[in-house]
């Protein structure tokens, strides 16, 4: 089958996943031999888990050579899983991926088509108007359409969906991307710092699926507490950023 596009990486962050894991990777299999994606390469980051998610991973990558395993031998969080995951790639195309299947995996071609096709990052968004209506917990659902609206007026950029790990990137992008937190505003921390830097963001309307296995591991008193201090710095950035401009115009009283 012809390629879905120039050669990719799918980092996975994984923490406490076993019960999910054989329906993900099964779902991960039909989608490299349905989609043109055989030769895609699925780095998983194990963030210190304490169920047999590592071992499970382990006996998968043994059978099947598409599958690569890193290790964090402790929690570090998600933006620390993934900076591990970016510094492990190489191929021209970089995407990442929700281990709990929140998005569905068979989609992810279609987000590495478009980057291949000239975008710099193409994100799923659950907030986009043409979006259907989402699944899962009320308050982490209002509590993620809250953030992405603030910081969509913060930066006055018509993008809609900030907090979604489900993404593609082209990796000389993500390599100039230097993102600082650990949790799970790491996500929403990339996506601001790579608007702000101009890259040019596509957003493909999907709709956000319910966890199907496990537990989630956003606690929400901590999620709101960092995205209440992203929104500082964003707002810091914009600032700094305008008073640039400003300067450069030569319109300052002197």
């Amino acid at each position: 089958m012809r390629p879905a596009c120039a050669p990719v990486t799918v980092i996975v962050p994984c923490y406490n996943e076993e019960d999910g894991l054989p329906s993900l990777l099964a779902r991960l299999r039909r989608m490299r031999s349905t989609t043109g994606a055989a030769d895609w390469h699925f780095l998983f980051v194990d963030d210190g888990s304490t169920d047999d998610t590592f071992g499970r991973l382990l006996r998968a990558a043994r059978q099947e050579s598409w599958i690569e395993v890193v290790r964090h031998h402790e929690n570090l969080g998600l933006g620390a899983a993934l900076r591990t995951g970016f510094a492990h790639a190489s191929s021209p195309v970089v995407c990442t991926i929700d281990s709990d299947c929140t998005y569905p995996p068979e989609k992810l071609p279609e987000l590495a088509k478009l980057v291949d096709g000239g975008s710099e990052i193409v994100t799923a968004s659950a907030w986009h108007p043409d979006s259907a209506a989402a699944e899962g917990s009320r308050l982490r659902i209002q509590l993620s359409r809250m953030v992405s609206a603030l910081y969509k007026l913060l930066i006055g950029q018509d993008v809609y969906t900030f907090t979604c790990l489900f993404r593609a990137y082209r990796l000389d992008t993500i390599q100039h991307i230097r993102f600082r937190s650990n949790g799970f505003a790491a996500v929403a921390e990339m996506m601001l710092r790579a608007i702000l830097s101009g890259c040019s963001v596509a957003e493909v309307p999907m709709r956000l699926e319910s966890r199907r296995f496990g537990e989630s591991k956003l606690k929400v008193s901590d999620a709101i507490i960092a995205h209440m201090r992203l929104l500082l710095m964003t707002a810091l950035m914009v600032s700094a950023r305008q008073a640039r401009e400003f300067v450069g115009t030569g319109k300052l009283v002197h």
